[in-house]
């Protein structure tokens, strides 16, 4: 168990006020919280479990202290803050209840944190303290303890009646969204052939001979040759783009129903009978239903 400044504070002064966190970094934040509001850190104790206390000796939960650890030596002005200390050496003078010290104890173990602050203004500090999420409370250990240790065994219920609980496993489904395929459009130009009938229109020589009335009006040799132009229509082609079709790209949503699988376990009741005694047959799996949720 380390501490810090803790036996000095958990006596038995009036302006004093002891808040345990469940997770370390709530601690560590309203220590941060009462620094910026004034208070010192002769005012502040700290008590929480050693990293090789704590459950799951990863190397993650190892770095995690690690860090936890510098931050809290940087806050006490790099002071050592790895010594050890019983928890209840420095907890003694304070004439806890038996449930009250196992709940703080039980609490550290489990990687929370007990912070205590001494001195004026000592409500502003109960503020901060419980606005950070801390358990500030002076009584109710007993009851605390009391169904802690029963949930933990899994029967409750009172003097007459006990009561076991079947507990079963449940399917819980998730949705997340992956890219299920991609669609390219683009376009690439065709070349063919086209042909269209074009009507034209050209002239042509045209010579009709009519026989001579017989009297002359010139003179032999004059007149001796006539030009007649003669045209026609060419045809010549351009090309002029147009636009043939409009494609419109969108997507739209389609709803459908996926079935999911896998396996769960549940607690079935079994009756054992030892000498004569009378008990209902409990087996019957009853109206057990496997709930998605």
């Amino acid at each position: 168990m380390a501490t810090r400044n803790l036996a000095s504070n958990l006596d038995n002064t009036p302006n004093r006020v002891v808040a345990f966190f469940s997770r370390r970094e709530d601690a560590y934040r309203a220590l941060s919280d009462l620094k910026e509001a004034g208070f010192n850190s002769d005012q502040i104790g700290l008590a929480v479990g050693h990293e090789g206390e704590t459950s799951g000796n990863t190397t993650s939960t190892r770095e995690y202290d690690s860090s936890f650890w510098q931050k809290v030596k940087d806050f006490f002005s790099g002071e050592d803050h790895h010594e050890h200390t019983d928890f209840g050496d420095v907890a003694s003078p304070m004439g806890w209840t038996d449930d009250r010290y196992e709940y703080y104890q039980r609490g550290i173990s489990s990687g929370g944190a007990v912070v205590t602050v001494t001195g004026d203004p000592i409500l502003e500090a109960r503020t901060i303290l419980q606005r950070d999420g801390a358990d500030l409370r002076e009584s109710g250990f007993e009851s605390d303890s009391s169904a802690r240790s029963m949930r933990a065994s899994g029967v409750s219920g009172t003097q007459g009646e006990r009561r076991i609980q079947l507990r079963g496993e449940m399917l819980r489904t998730y949705k997340e969204r992956v890219e299920r395929g991609e669609v390219r459009l683009r376009k690439d130009v065709v070349t063919e052939n086209r042909s269209v009938q074009v009507p034209v229109t050209r002239e042509e020589l045209v010579i009709e001979r009519t026989p001579g009335s017989g009297q002359a009006t010139g003179e032999i040799g004059r007149d001796e040759e006539i030009r007649v132009p003669l045209s026609e229509e060419r045809v010549r082609v351009e090309k002029q783009p147009v636009v043939n079709e409009e494609v419109r790209v969108g997507k739209r949503q389609v709803q459908s129903n996926k079935e999911v699988s896998d396996q769960v376990r549940h607690e079935e009741l079994r009756v054992e009978k030892k000498g004569d005694v009378d008990a209902p047959e409990t087996n019957a799996p009853g109206n057990r239903k496997n709930r998605v949720a």
